[in-house]
């Protein structure tokens, strides 16, 4: 069995969400084995969305949204809570007409 850095695992998430391909179809397409991909796909959204146990429920899960835009497989935007929308949309505006 073959183990990935974790340089590789985030290249190959950068690329899968660019690709518009199935978990199945990218990992088949790059050799890796679908329950490593996919296990990397769910470490990757427990990571980035979080998970919380909260003080009145023991059992209680509460999911915490921090939205994060794709722009390429070079460029990724993470949302902060009280995030400025203006400044937001001026970095996307240049991102668009810098193609």
């Amino acid at each position: 069995m073959r183990n990935y850095s974790e340089e590789e695992k985030r290249l190959h998430l950068d690329r899968y969400k660019v690709s518009g391909k199935s978990k199945t179809e990218y990992a088949r397409a790059n050799d890796i084995p679908e329950a490593t991909f996919r296990a990397w796909v769910k470490d990757e959204i427990y990571s980035n969305y979080g998970l919380l146990e909260t003080a009145t429920d023991e059992n209680a899960i509460t999911k915490v949204i921090k939205p994060i835009i794709f722009v390429n497989e070079n460029i990724r935007i993470e949302l902060r809570d009280g995030y400025d929308k203006e400044f937001l949309k001026r970095i996307v505006e240049v991102l668009i007409n810098d193609k």
